[in-house]
């Protein structure tokens, strides 16, 4: 089992240069900056944002939404990773055929420095580009395709804040997992104020995580659902989060090969 959730938005192991960790620390605002938790917290954000994978990939699949009221959406969606020798990219693009339009949004990855969201809306049959805009840091805290994912959520984008606490150590699932504080220094009206994820320690992938707003409310849950085995290796084959106030969720399903 420690392999399934090993594979959730978990990327291959990187070395942390410790100088580079210190750096970070000693910059971060307020608090205890040395504290053992604030150290052992940036160490391990910055382990998991460092991984790197090997291959690109690509892979269809579907956003299910499941709103507070109405009818439920089905959104079919195209998945890749590209992985070049500076940086790699995480592409979605969603097609909503009922409305003849699509969104792409491209997470481009270079640690240390923080993601770069790019975000590309097309209607048309002729597949014409209406507007391309790039966003950074709270402007990221935006719905992607008018689903209760964030852009800062399909880039992990918290995990590039200034202050990380490991808060606790527990057991979840049955995996040891170290929880990691991630609280946003500036965070504008209605964006998350802070994230705990539960982080696997052997394998450093997400086993679950909590979004909570400026009033230190639950505004978010996040959770891995499926796994399948695809050529001797688990892989995740579904993701949920869910809207604890408006009571919505969606799902992204990845159409996985068999094995």
């Amino acid at each position: 089992m420690k392999t399934k959730c090993g594979v959730v938005l978990s990327l291959a192991a990187g070395a942390v240069v410790w100088l580079a960790v210190a750096a970070a620390v000693a910059a971060d605002p307020g608090g205890s900056p040395f504290s053992q938790e604030r150290l052992e917290g940036r160490a391990l954000a910055n382990s998991i944002i460092a991984q790197r994978p090997v291959e690109g990939n690509s892979l269809t699949g579907s956003l299910k939404i499941r709103p507070e009221s109405g009818k439920r959406i089905e959104i079919p969606i195209k998945f890749q990773t590209i992985v070049t020798a500076t940086n790699w990219q995480n592409l979605y693009l969603m097609h909503d055929t009922g409305n003849n339009r699509a969104a792409l949004l491209t997470v481009i990855h270079a640690p240390p420095r923080p993601n770069l969201f790019v975000l590309a809306t097309i209607a048309g049959t002729g597949g014409e580009t209406e507007q391309v805009t790039q966003l950074t840091g709270n402007q990221a805290m935006i719905p992607f395709a008018g689903s209760d994912f964030w852009v800062i959520d399909l880039g992990l984008e918290f995990f590039h804040w200034p202050v990380q606490r490991v808060i606790k150590k527990e057991l979840l699932k049955g995996m040891a997992c170290r929880v990691l504080e991630s609280s946003n220094p500036k965070p504008a009206p209605g964006a998350y104020r802070r994230v705990v994820s539960w982080v696997d320690t052997e394998t450093l992938g997400i086993v679950k995580a909590e979004a909570y707003d400026a009033n230190d409310k639950l505004f978010k849950t996040f959770t891995p659902k499926k796994f399948k085995k695809v050529n001797g290796r688990w892989q995740l084959k579904e993701m949920e989060i869910r809207n604890e106030r408006a009571d919505s969720r969606t799902t992204i399903a990845f159409d996985l090969p068999d094995d």
